[in-house]
């Protein structure tokens, strides 16, 4: 039973987390960690910010995503150092979008 309550909880607090940050009423904040290659908007790492602005909100109007906003550019995202596509530059997106 104790198993049980202590997986409910688990589960629970991963559907919370998965809903991202309320930042105005009906809008929702999320974040995206840069890799190397792999970014689904087809992105390299040397991209200037107003290029990758506009390839991540055409990315995603092409996935039905609509009213998309950057809030901006970080560099708090763990940089690893390999060459792999899927490694992460240090850079992170800020976006938010409308919950609907």
């Amino acid at each position: 039973m104790r198993r049980i309550m202590v997986y409910l909880l688990f589960l629970g607090f991963c559907i919370f987390q998965s809903f991202g940050e309320q930042s105005e009423i009906g809008n929702t904040e999320f974040y995206w960690d840069q890799t190397g290659c792999a970014d689904p908007w087809a992105s390299m790492e040397g991209n200037s910010e107003e290029e990758l602005k506009l390839a991540i909100l055409d990315y995603l109007k092409s996935e039905g995503v609509k009213k998309a906003r950057i809030i901006g550019f970080s560099d708090e995202a763990e940089q690893q150092f390999c060459l792999a596509c899927i490694c992460t530059t240090g850079r992170r997106f800020h976006l938010e979008v409308p919950s609907n």
